[in-house]
């Protein structure tokens, strides 16, 4: 621990015995003992909590670290959808330009009535349709199999 060759320790051992004499001596042993053990116990739990705080800094490096990684991820996707968004938006604009265009050649060029056309079936009725969580349920209900029923037979015990 410090050091100490078995030599010094014979000469510190001698001298404590004829320092404090041979009752005394055990007592002073025992309790010299008792406080190298607490350093001892008070040493280690100081190493297990440092180590304990290292792990902890350590994750929560690595946490600071995933978060930035996070946000640079998020706001790459945030640049991405505005550019995307943009496009669309300017597609939809290419879009509307061309179906004016095209109405206006299309009205030159169709009958009157073909015209009008689009606008009929916009406005027709929608036939029934039936859901698709309805069709589900009697798909369901067509593969159950089918159950007679039998009657149970009761026999009355006198």
């Amino acid at each position: 621990m410090f050091g100490l060759g078995f030599g010094e320790i014979l000469l510190i051992a001698v001298v404590a015995l004829v320092v404090l004499g041979p009752e005394r001596l055990p007592k002073v042993a025992r309790s010299a003992g008792l406080w190298v053990g607490r350093i001892q116990n008070f040493i280690s739990n100081v190493k297990t909590e440092l180590s304990q705080q290292a792990g902890v800094a350590e994750f929560r490096q690595a946490r600071d670290s995933i978060e930035a990684t996070a946000r640079s991820f998020e706001q790459d996707i945030n640049t991405n959808v505005r550019s995307i968004r943009g496009e669309v938006d300017t597609l939809r604009r290419q879009l509307a330009e061309d179906e004016q265009q095209m109405d206006t050649d299309s009205m030159s060029v169709l009958p009157q009535p073909l015209h009008n056309c689009r606008a009929a079936v916009a406005e027709a009725p929608l036939l029934h349709r039936v859901s698709l969580r309805r069709q589900a349920l009697q798909r369901r209900r067509d593969m159950r199999p089918r159950r007679s029923i039998t009657p149970k037979l009761r026999v009355r015990r006198h």
